[in-house]
């Protein structure tokens, strides 16, 4: 990984990535990751802890966390997959989300497959094309 695009923070095992970064190969981080705006992955990403994907970020492969903050505006063309809670900004495109707890989805979001454990919450204008059976929604006006 390119030096210039990545920074770590020892306290809280965090690593931050600067904004317009991009990265040909998967990426595997042991640790927190926050990425800044317009980020892109050209393949899949793993991060063993919390993801926060910045505003515009774009994920062409699959990504991994245990939670997850995805940015608004932000694309992932492949699958999602969360071990506990995860929350997606307006207006992000995202093929399908499996999620080990809870999901928050705020408006304009567009989703083709959601699977929540616990409870998916629905805010606002929502496209989600297929909802697991069994799992349990809360639609709310915004």
């Amino acid at each position: 990984m390119d030096p210039n695009f990545l920074k770590y923070h020892p306290e809280s095992n965090t690593y931050i990535i600067r904004k317009q970064a991009f990265f040909e190969d998967d990426v595997n981080i042991n640790g927190n990751l926050i990425t800044g705006i317009g980020v892109n992955f050209w393949k899949d990403l793993d991060v063993n802890g919390s993801l926060k994907l910045g505003k515009g970020s774009v994920i062409r492969g699959n990504v991994r966390a245990d939670d997850a903050l995805i940015g608004p505006y932000s694309k992932i063309d492949g699958n999602l997959e969360i071990k506990n809670t995860i929350k997606i900004l307006d207006g992000a495109v995202v093929k399908s989300v499996i999620c080990g707890g809870e999901m928050s989805v705020r408006p304009g979001c567009r989703i083709g497959f959601v699977k929540a454990e616990k409870t998916l919450e629905l805010i606002g204008n929502v496209d989600v094309k297929e909802i697991e059976r069994g799992t349990r929604v809360i639609i709310r006006t915004e």
